[in-house]
Protein backbone atom coordinates (compact mmCIF):
# COMPACT_ATOMS: atom_id res chain seq x y z
CA UNK A 1 0.00 0.00 0.00
CA UNK A 2 1.17 3.53 -0.75
CA UNK A 3 -0.03 6.55 1.20
CA UNK A 4 -0.06 10.23 0.30
CA UNK A 5 -0.13 12.38 3.43
CA UNK A 6 -1.29 15.98 3.07
CA UNK A 7 -0.33 17.49 6.44
CA UNK A 8 -2.47 19.91 8.35
CA UNK A 9 -2.01 22.20 11.27
CA UNK A 10 -4.59 20.06 13.06
CA UNK A 11 -5.55 16.41 13.07
CA UNK A 12 -6.03 14.18 10.04
CA UNK A 13 -9.74 14.55 9.42
CA UNK A 14 -10.23 12.63 6.16
CA UNK A 15 -8.96 9.28 4.93
CA UNK A 16 -9.49 8.49 1.27
CA UNK A 17 -8.81 4.97 0.03
CA UNK A 18 -8.43 3.68 -3.50
CA UNK A 19 -9.18 0.02 -4.16
CA UNK A 20 -9.53 -2.40 -7.05
CA UNK A 21 -12.77 -4.35 -6.75
CA UNK A 22 -11.41 -7.35 -8.67
CA UNK A 23 -8.85 -8.06 -5.94
CA UNK A 24 -9.76 -10.61 -3.28
CA UNK A 25 -11.00 -8.94 -0.09
CA UNK A 26 -11.28 -5.50 -1.67
CA UNK A 27 -14.88 -4.93 -0.69
CA UNK A 28 -13.91 -5.52 2.95
CA UNK A 29 -11.86 -2.31 2.68
CA UNK A 30 -14.88 -0.14 1.81
CA UNK A 31 -15.59 2.52 4.44
CA UNK A 32 -17.58 5.74 4.40
CA UNK A 33 -18.72 7.29 1.14
CA UNK A 34 -18.27 4.95 -1.84
CA UNK A 35 -17.40 6.10 -5.34
CA UNK A 36 -17.39 3.38 -8.03
CA UNK A 37 -15.49 4.61 -11.08
CA UNK A 38 -15.52 1.34 -13.01
CA UNK A 39 -17.99 2.54 -15.61
CA UNK A 40 -17.79 6.33 -15.48
CA UNK A 41 -14.15 7.18 -16.15
CA UNK A 42 -11.94 6.01 -19.00
CA UNK A 43 -9.81 3.02 -18.11
CA UNK A 44 -6.12 3.69 -18.72
CA UNK A 45 -5.48 -0.05 -18.42
CA UNK A 46 -7.25 -0.56 -21.76
CA UNK A 47 -4.24 1.10 -23.43
CA UNK A 48 -1.26 -1.31 -23.42
CA UNK A 49 1.13 1.66 -23.15
CA UNK A 50 -0.56 2.71 -19.88
CA UNK A 51 -1.55 -0.64 -18.38
CA UNK A 52 1.52 -1.08 -16.20
CA UNK A 53 1.64 2.51 -14.94
CA UNK A 54 -0.54 4.05 -12.21
CA UNK A 55 -2.68 7.06 -11.39
CA UNK A 56 0.29 8.39 -9.40
CA UNK A 57 2.10 9.02 -12.71
CA UNK A 58 1.41 12.56 -13.94
CA UNK A 59 0.36 11.53 -17.46
CA UNK A 60 -1.98 8.77 -16.25
CA UNK A 61 -3.47 11.14 -13.66
CA UNK A 62 -4.09 13.73 -16.40
CA UNK A 63 -5.51 11.08 -18.74
CA UNK A 64 -8.06 9.97 -16.14
CA UNK A 65 -9.04 13.53 -15.21
CA UNK A 66 -9.55 14.44 -18.90
CA UNK A 67 -12.38 11.90 -19.13
CA UNK A 68 -15.61 13.79 -19.88
CA UNK A 69 -17.39 14.43 -16.59
CA UNK A 70 -14.41 13.47 -14.39
CA UNK A 71 -13.80 16.91 -12.91
CA UNK A 72 -17.48 17.42 -12.15
CA UNK A 73 -17.63 14.05 -10.37
CA UNK A 74 -14.43 14.76 -8.43
CA UNK A 75 -15.57 18.25 -7.40
CA UNK A 76 -18.97 16.97 -6.24
CA UNK A 77 -17.34 14.18 -4.26
CA UNK A 78 -14.98 16.65 -2.55
CA UNK A 79 -17.96 18.83 -1.58
CA UNK A 80 -19.78 15.80 -0.13
CA UNK A 81 -16.73 14.72 1.87
CA UNK A 82 -16.26 18.22 3.31
CA UNK A 83 -19.95 18.44 4.21
CA UNK A 84 -19.74 15.09 5.98
CA UNK A 85 -16.65 16.26 7.89
CA UNK A 86 -18.62 19.23 9.21
CA UNK A 87 -21.20 16.86 10.72
CA UNK A 88 -18.95 14.43 12.61
CA UNK A 89 -17.62 15.05 16.11
CA UNK A 90 -14.12 16.49 16.47
CA UNK A 91 -11.55 13.71 16.44
CA UNK A 92 -13.61 11.39 14.23
CA UNK A 93 -12.48 10.61 10.69
CA UNK A 94 -14.54 10.89 7.54
CA UNK A 95 -13.80 8.27 4.92
CA UNK A 96 -14.18 7.90 1.19
CA UNK A 97 -13.46 4.78 -0.83
CA UNK A 98 -12.80 5.28 -4.55
CA UNK A 99 -13.02 2.04 -6.50
CA UNK A 100 -12.27 0.80 -9.97
CA UNK A 101 -11.53 -2.70 -11.23
CA UNK A 102 -7.78 -2.93 -10.69
CA UNK A 103 -7.11 -0.11 -8.23
CA UNK A 104 -4.15 1.25 -10.20
CA UNK A 105 -5.50 3.98 -12.48
CA UNK A 106 -8.96 5.56 -12.10
CA UNK A 107 -9.46 5.11 -8.36
CA UNK A 108 -5.92 6.27 -7.61
CA UNK A 109 -6.18 9.42 -9.73
CA UNK A 110 -9.64 10.28 -8.40
CA UNK A 111 -8.62 9.68 -4.77
CA UNK A 112 -5.60 11.95 -5.19
CA UNK A 113 -7.69 14.67 -6.87
CA UNK A 114 -10.46 14.58 -4.25
CA UNK A 115 -7.92 14.58 -1.43
CA UNK A 116 -6.11 17.58 -2.82
CA UNK A 117 -9.35 19.54 -3.34
CA UNK A 118 -10.52 18.82 0.21
CA UNK A 119 -7.14 19.71 1.70
CA UNK A 120 -6.94 22.94 -0.29
CA UNK A 121 -10.52 23.89 0.68
CA UNK A 122 -9.52 23.51 4.33
CA UNK A 123 -6.50 25.72 3.70
CA UNK A 124 -4.20 23.11 5.21
CA UNK A 125 -5.97 23.38 8.56
CA UNK A 126 -6.57 19.62 8.65
CA UNK A 127 -4.65 16.66 7.34
CA UNK A 128 -5.81 14.28 4.64
CA UNK A 129 -4.43 10.77 4.14
CA UNK A 130 -4.88 9.02 0.80
CA UNK A 131 -4.30 5.26 0.91
CA UNK A 132 -3.81 3.23 -2.27
CA UNK A 133 -4.44 -0.39 -1.36
CA UNK A 134 -3.87 -2.02 -4.75
CA UNK A 135 -1.62 0.41 -6.64
CA UNK A 136 1.37 -1.92 -6.14
CA UNK A 137 -0.49 -5.08 -7.18
CA UNK A 138 0.20 -6.53 -10.64
CA UNK A 139 -1.91 -5.12 -13.45
CA UNK A 140 -4.99 -7.24 -14.09
CA UNK A 141 -5.98 -8.56 -17.48
CA UNK A 142 -8.81 -6.54 -19.01
CA UNK A 143 -12.23 -7.89 -18.12
CA UNK A 144 -15.19 -8.29 -20.38
CA UNK A 145 -17.82 -5.59 -19.67
CA UNK A 146 -20.87 -6.97 -17.87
Amino acid sequence: MQTTHLPGRGLVVAVISSIGTRHEGALGLVAGLYLDLSRVLRNSADDPAMRYRTGLDDDIYAHVLKTPGALTLINRTAVQLRALAEEVPVGRLVRLTAACQGGRHRSVAAAEAVGLLVWEAWGGAYGVDIEHHHVDHPALTPSTPA
